[in-house]
């Protein structure tokens, strides 16, 4: 017996696969997540939510690597790993 029906199942794979940055992962699940019945406006929000756990992935890792490294003197620097400007 499955907890979880195909359709959320295909919408929580899909904003994982936003999370991730996977283009073909989000193609693949768009489509199985339609033949599932998901609406437009409930796969909009699943990737909203992957949003959400990508940009809180990307701050704890931004501390972590203050953690590492210390305090860095630009965010242009501490995004592209450039000496700073």
């Amino acid at each position: 017996m499955q907890i979880l029906d195909d359709k959320i199942q295909e919408l929580i794979a899909l904003g994982a696969s936003y999370a991730v940055n996977c283009k073909p992962c989000m193609e693949y699940h768009r489509k199985k997540a339609e033949k599932a019945g998901a609406t437009m406006a409930e796969m909009l929000a699943a990737v909203a939510v992957g949003e959400k756990v990508r940009n809180g992935a990307h701050t704890k890792s931004k501390a972590f690597v203050k953690d590492v490294f210390g305090e860095v003197e630009c965010e242009a620097c501490f995004s592209t790993g450039n000496t700073c400007c």
